[in-house]
């Protein structure tokens, strides 16, 4: 079904549009007088398509558009008008709307352009986000675009920059991973190294990828992380650091004129950060048994790491791997902890590596600490998010979590090699 709003504040227009809807079927038709009231219907539910007229009462056209399109962006509004202005055509294409239509309207035109808007509308509606051919290593439900940069001088490197930060883009720590990679580029080029930024995006979050980076260390760009950009959701592995960004939904409702009933109902709808409670309601009941399950392996868990500790074998560092696999296995199955438990099954797969003449004591003693620590803030982000829900934000714990994964790893990394590279690096 799809749901279309007429905005027109003349009755006749409003029934002109009707009768010229009736030959499509599939369709739930409703109608405002002006614009003020078209914003209030799209605060309480999301239309389709929406044909809009310019000149009204209370609110015109443009604000309403303008507000809407910030509410629902994937709203389609069809701009209708007695004037064919090019002033007003431009500037309501501008604010969002996506056609631009001169009243009075032609019924042959309008039954051609209907079709086309209202399979635009389904093709939106039944979009596949969920590909096989993705390169980031957070998730698969990714867009059909890939922005390609392949960096063969500084004035490349610059482009990029521009292209990200010249412009709003709606992304939370944007500026971060920008100037992060920005400075890892620069050292490529100045040794010679040829690298490419790819970005892939889905509906909430934006995914920007240093490829080609393992002429650099792993310990240093860890380290570089943590001094500039700590509260980073990456991926780092031999030839590509990868970065998730959150996609950020703002609604500027002080400049308009609206309801304060209209303001609350905004406020709540916008909040971007989502609470255990409310994220446990969303979530099936079938699903909470095997989160009930992690506590039993939690415990399984901790004994198998003091196991280790005492006898660090291949078949104990096993067992060890098994246990933390409960925990990758669940979490894959989360579609909003699907990075973190990508986090844990690349530390998994490193664990498995490991060779016995490698479990050197001291570091076989610091593994095991790391691993328990790991171990208790998994049980924790366990508790304070399904059992007693007292997280105000379900990813309070995730930087913490990933940021273990990759120090546990560096435990074993080779520190001599690439000795001052981080102090190459300039950020700024």
């Amino acid at each position: 079904m799809v749901r279309v709003l007429i905005v027109d504040d003349n009755e006749n227009n409003r029934l002109t549009l009707n009768l010229l809807l009736e030959t499509e079927e599939g369709l739930e038709v409703h109608e405002a007088e002006d614009g003020q009231i078209a914003v209030e219907k799209c605060v309480k539910q999301n239309f389709d398509l929406i044909f809009m007229d310019i000149m009204m009462p209370n609110m015109d056209g443009f604000e309403a558009t303008k507000f809407i399109k910030q509410l629902h962006k994937n709203s389609m509004i069809i701009a209708l008008s007695a004037l064919d202005d090019e002033d007003s055509k431009h500037k309501m294409l501008a604010l969002g709307a996506e056609d631009y239509l001169t009243k009075p309207l032609s019924s042959e035109l309008f039954e051609s352009r209907i079709k086309q808007y209202i399979k635009i509308v389904t093709l939106r509606s039944h979009a596949k986000t969920e590909s096989s051919n993705v390169l980031n290593p957070f998730s698969n439900s990714i867009y059909s675009r890939t922005l390609t940069f392949r960096v063969e001088d500084e004035g490349a490197l610059v482009e990029y920059w521009d292209y990200w930060l010249n412009a709003e883009k709606n992304v939370l720590d944007l500026s971060d991973a920008v100037r992060l990679i920005y400075g890892f580029g620069l050292w490529l080029l100045k040794n010679e190294m040829p690298f490419s930024i790819v970005v892939e995006e889905g509906p909430d979050k934006l995914y920007m990828m240093l490829l080609h980076v393992g002429a650099i260390k792993n310990s240093v760009i860890r380290n570089l992380l943590l001094k500039h950009f700590p509260q980073a959701k990456y991926i780092l592995n031999k030839e590509m650091l990868a970065f998730a960004l959150d996609k950020e939904q703002k609604v500027e409702v002080s400049k308009l004129e609206i309801s304060d009933d209209v303001k609350k109902v905004l406020t709540k709808t916008h909040n971007t950060v989502l609470s255990a409670t409310e994220y446990v309601e969303s979530t099936a009941i079938a699903f909470l048994p095997k989160i009930d399950s992690l506590e039993a392996i939690n415990d399984e868990t901790d004994t198998a790491i003091v196991a280790f500790e005492k006898e660090p074998t291949k078949r104990s560092i096993g067992i060890v791997c098994d246990n933390f696999q409960e925990y990758a296995d669940v979490l894959e199955q989360l579609v909003d902890f699907q990075h973190l438990g990508f986090g844990i099954q690349t530390l998994i797969n490193f664990l498995s590596t490991l060779t016995e003449e490698q479990f050197e004591g001291d570091k076989v003693k610091k593994l095991s600490s790391m691993l328990i620590n790991l171990l208790h803030d998994l049980s924790s982000w366990r508790d304070n998010v399904f059992i007693s829900q007292v997280a105000r934000d379900i990813h309070y714990l995730d930087a913490s979590l990933l940021s273990s994964c990759i120090q546990i790893e560096a435990i074993f990394e080779e520190k001599s090699v690439d000795a001052g590279v981080d102090d190459e690096i300039e950020f700024f």
